[in-house]
């Protein structure tokens, strides 16, 4: 059944195959655009990807297809601001490779790996990946539909994974976090069900590990009196001083900055609290000081000026130039 679901989404791609093949490349060529956050993109990616895995697993071979696609995509690649390999990239000369054509494309193929410097470190001429389609299991067609932005295939496939699932362990917990993370869903309950499991076993990083996740899940979904909540609950219910030393720690200071400066109500209750673990702390990072200085300055405390200072030493120690005013994410 989990293959039917992605396979008759996947031949969707009929149209687009045999638009292409009548010589309409309008939808495969690359075209970028600019994001405000990722630089130069391809609006036409997902396009490619999605037809170059209904081209592997249906077995079609049209060369004139292929190489058109790929030189589209090296294209893509050399002015991607993120540069990265991607999918189509390797599916494509997957196809080349399993049709014995590498040797007559060795000058593309080399192109397409110095087409970045990912590429350059990353890309691997000789891949194969295995073309039948029956073969993939229901975890591997869940992660193809999300790579394809397969949104609606995805979440039936998820729901079949969670009847396969005895047992809910803290990695299972974790994938389905991530599954409801892309396809807009809630994941409150899950990261508490963890949170309680943990308390229970009793293991300080772990409990913390979970205190963060859902103090995280808070802050970003904008629900800061919660945030707050959780964050008290952090420091009554866990041996927090144990992790005081290692990075774990910095991001417990990190969240409460970000709560400093997002709940006036106990901003000056939760900046004396950390003020003595950020003056005192040695393994000090970019994120930690920057947050760290905006609650400073969110309670008013001249430290502020000071942790700026210390910041400034740190960049010139580490050859990095930051301006202050980015936005922390």
């Amino acid at each position: 059944m989990f293959l039917t679901l992605l396979k008759n989404k996947l031949n969707e791609q009929d149209n687009i195959y045999k638009t292409v093949k009548a010589g309409d490349t309008s939808l495969v060529q690359f075209k970028p655009y600019n994001d405000e956050i990722y630089g130069i993109q391809d609006e036409n990616y997902i396009n490619r990807q999605r037809l170059s895995y209904y081209i592997l697993y249906n077995h079609y071979f049209d060369e004139s297809i292929i190489i058109q696609l790929f030189k589209e995509e090296i294209t893509h690649r050399k002015n991607n601001s993120f540069q990265g390999i991607g999918n189509v990239l390797n599916v494509l000369t997957s196809i080349i490779n399993q049709n014995d054509l590498s040797e007559k494309y060795t000058d593309l193929l080399d192109e397409a790996k110095n087409a970045n410097f990912d590429c350059y470190c990353g890309y691997d001429k000789s891949i194969v990946i295995d073309n039948h389609f029956n073969k993939l299991s229901l975890i591997d067609c869940i992660y193809l539909s999300w790579d394809l932005d397969y949104k609606d295939v995805m979440d039936q496939l998820v729901d079949l994974w969670k009847d396969t699932i005895k047992e809910w362990t803290e990695s299972e917990r974790n994938k389905l976090i991530q599954f409801n993370s892309f396809l807009g869903k809630e994941n409150e309950e899950l990261y508490l069900e963890q949170l309680e499991h943990d308390l229970k076993e009793g293991k300080t990083n772990s409990i913390i590990r979970s205190y963060n996740k859902l103090i995280r899940y808070y802050l970003d979904s904008n629900q800061i009196q919660k945030a707050h909540s959780s964050f008290m609950s952090l420091l009554e219910n866990s041996n927090y001083h144990e992790i005081i030393r290692i990075r774990l720690f910095g991001d417990v200071l990190e969240e409460c900055f970000e709560i400093i400066c997002k709940y006036e109500n106990t901003a000056l209750q939760l900046w004396k609290w950390a003020k003595p673990y950020i003056q005192n702390r040695n393994n000090m990072y970019g994120n930690l000081y920057i947050k760290g200085i905006e609650a400073a300055k969110a309670v008013n405390d001249p430290y502020a000026k000071e942790l700026e200072n210390k910041y400034n030493e740190f960049k010139e120690n580490i050859g990095i130039k930051y301006n202050l005013k980015k936005p922390v994410k």
